[in-house]
C-alpha cells in the first residue's frame, strides 16, 4: 500500500504546490550525454528560462549543459524544493536519504526497476518510500516520465514535444500512453494545464492528484489513464464530489486477463474487476473512455460544447448513405432519433430542394448542407442536440479534389475565400444560437487531411469546436455529454 500521509503542517495543495510551483529544482542523475534521461529532462528545465534556480548533480563531471555541477544534492548551497532523479535503481536509496537530509519537500524517481519487476525491486520501493515518509518528503513515482505546469512553466518531462498551455489536466499511470493523448490533443486544438506521470505511486497516487486539480483553476478539465487504482474508496468519494463541478474523464486498461498481467508488470497497479469499476464510474459521475482518442474527443466537446438536455438527436448529413450510417451509429450508442416538429418539417420543406428526405436524419438531396437548416434544427423542441457530417469546411478541400487549369486557379481562390468568409459568418451565428438553445453541434467532416487549411476550421478550434473524423467518434463523444448531463441533473432521465 502507499503512503497516504502529509508533511507535518501541509495541506495537500501545499505540498503538490512544491511539485506544480517549485521555487529551485535540482536534476540528480545530470548528464552531458545526448540521450540520456539527465540530459534531456535538465535540457528542457533550461529551455523553459524560467528564473528559478536550476542545479545538476553528478558525481564524476564538474560541470553539465554550462551548470556547475554538485556531487551531491546536499552539497547545494541554496534550498532545493523539487529533485529530480534520474540515477540507476541501485543508487536511489543513498539518493533518496541525500534528498531527505537536505529538505528536499517533493522528488521526481524517474528510474525503473522497482515493484514493476517485484523482488528486490519491490523490497527497494518499500525502502526508499519509508525513508522519504520519516523524512518528510513526497515521491512521485518511479517509473515515470516526469510532469508539466505549463502556466508555471516547469517541465521535468523530456519526451512530451508540444504540449501548449490550456485548461485540461492529464493523470497518467503511463508515459508512453501520455504521450499519444498530448499529441491528439494538440491537434484537436485544446492545450494542458498540468500533466502529471505518476508511474508506479509508491507515494503519490491518482486520488492525490485528482484531489490537487479539482481546486486548481486553471483546470477545468480533468483526464487520466489507469491501469489500477491504490486507494479505491478514497478515489470514489473524491470523484463523485469533483465531478459535480469538473467533469473526468478516465480510460482504464486491464479490462481482460491479459491486460491485468500486463499492468502488473508495467507499473505494479493491482487492476480490480472491471465490471465493478464501471459501476464505480457511473455512480460517481466519471466519464469512462474506451480508447485514448476518445479521452481527447471528449475534452474537446466538454470545452465547447453546451451539455444537452436530453437525448434526441438530429443529423444533417451530406448524402443518404452518410445520413444512415449516422442514424446506424447513433441509435447504437443509445441515444435516439426523433421526428422533426410540424413547424420544423414545413419550414425545412420551404428551404430545400423537392430531392431531401423529409426527415430525420436530413439528406438535402443533393445540395448543400445549409446552415439555415441547422438553424432550424436547433429551435426545434423535439431536438437535444445535433451531428452535422459533410459541408461546413468543404470549400477548403475543393482545389485537392477538382484538377484545374492554371487559368482558372487564381479565380478559384478569390471565389473560395469569399465562399469560406460567408461560412464564417454563418458559423458565428451557429455557434450564438448553439449557446443560446443549450444544443451541443458534433461537426464531422469527410476530409480530416484537407480541413484544417480553411477558415471554418479556424473558427471552430478557436471555439473548442474540431471536426471529429468519422460519425462514429461523434456519436461517442455524444452520448458521453448525455449521460454526464443526466449525472449532473441538466438532462432528462430515459
Amino acid at each position: 500500500m502507499p503512503y497516504i500521509g502529509v508533511i507535518e503542517g501541509m495541506s495537500l495543495k501545499e505540498q503538490l504546490d512544491y511539485l506544480f510551483n517549485p521555487r529551485s529544482v535540482a536534476v540528480i542523475g545530470a548528464s552531458n550525454q545526448l540521450g540520456k534521461w539527465g540530459y534531456i529532462i535538465l535540457a528542457r528545465l533550461q529551455a523553459s528560462k524560467s528564473k528559478r534556480p536550476l542545479y545538476a548533480i553528478n558525481k564524476k563531471e564538474h560541470e553539465v549543459l554550462g551548470l556547475k555541477a554538485y556531487a551531491s544534492v546536499v552539497d547545494v548551497p541554496g534550498p532545493v524544493a523539487l529533485a529530480v532523479i534520474t540515477v540507476p535503481f541501485q543508487a536511489i536509496v543513498e539518493v533518496t536519504r541525500d534528498c531527505v537530509r537536505k529538505g528536499v519537500k517533493v522528488a521526481i524517481i524517474i528510474s525503473g526497476g522497482l515493484a514493476e519487476i517485484g523482488g528486490e525491486g519491490a523490497e527497494l520501493e518499500r525502502e526508499i518510500v519509508d525513508i522519504a515518509r520519516r523524512g518528510g518528503m513526497r515521491l512521485v513515482g518511479p517509473n515515470c516520465l516526469g510532469h508539466i505546469d505549463t502556466h508555471t512553466n516547469v517541465r521535468t518531462v523530456g519526451f512530451l514535444p508540444g504540449v501548449k498551455k490550456g485548461n485540461v489536466a492529464l493523470i497518467s499511470q503511463s508515459g508512453n500512453s501520455s504521450q499519444s493523448v498530448t499529441h491528439y490533443g494538440g491537434q484537436m486544438g485544446i492545450g494542458f494545464s498540468k500533466f502529471v506521470s505518476s508511474g508506479n505511486e509508491a507515494d503519490l497516487n491518482f486520488a492525490d492528484y485528482l484531489e490537487y486539480l479539482a481546486g486548481d483553476d486553471k483546470t477545468k478539465v480533468i483526464l487520466g489513464y489507469i491501469e489500477g487504482i491504490r486507494e479505491g474508496r478514497r478515489f470514489f468519494e473524491l470523484a463523485k464530489e469533483v465531478t459535480k463541478r469538473k467533469p473526468v474523464v478516465i480510460m482504464k486498461a486491464g479490462r481482460t486477463d491479459a491486460g491485468v498481467r500486463a499492468a502488473l508488470s508495467h507499473t505494479a497497479s493491482l487492476a480490480g474487476s472491471d465490471v465493478v469499476l464501471d459501476a464505480a464510474f457511473k455512480q460517481c459521475g466519471v466519464i469512462r473512455g474506451e480508447e485514448l482518442s476518445e479521452l481527447v474527443d471528449v475534452a474537446v466537446a466538454l470545452l465547447g460544447q453546451p451539455l444537452p438536455r436530453g437525448r434526441r438527436v438530429g443529423v444533417l448529413a451530406m448524402g443518404g448513405g452518410m445520413a444512415v450510417m449516422a442514424a446506424d451509429v447513433v441509435r447504437r450508442v443509445g441515444l435516439e432519433m426523433p421526428s422533426f416538429s410540424p413547424a420544423t418539417m414545413e419550414k425545412l420543406s420551404e428551404l430545400m430542394s423537392v430531392r431531401w428526405s423529409r426527415g430525420n436524419p436530413i439528406d438535402p438531396g443533393g445540395d448543400l448542407v445549409s446552415h439555415h437548416a441547422l438553424w432550424l434544427m436547433l429551435e426545434d423542441d423535439n431536438i437535444d442536440a445535433i451531428m452535422i457530417i459533410g459541408g461546413v469546411g468543404m470549400i477548403a478541400s475543393f482545389s485537392n479534389w477538382v484538377k484545374l487549369p492554371p487559368s482558372a486557379r487564381e479565380d478559384i481562390r478569390e471565389k473560395r475565400r469569399a465562399i469560406e468568409e460567408v461560412e464564417v459568418r454563418d458559423l458565428e451565428k451557429t455557434i450564438e444560437l448553439m449557446r443560446k438553445h443549450q444544443k451541443p453541434i458534433l461537426f464531422v467532416t469527410q476530409v480530416p487531411d484537407a480541413a484544417p487549411k480553411g477558415l471554418a476550421y479556424k473558427k471552430l478550434k478557436e471555439n473548442h469546436l474540431n471536426f471529429y473524423s468519422t460519425p462514429e467518434r461523434a456519436a461517442r463523444t455524444l452520448k458521453h455529454l448525455v449521460d454526464y448531463s443526466e449525472y449532473l441533473g441538466v438532462a432528462r432521465g430515459r
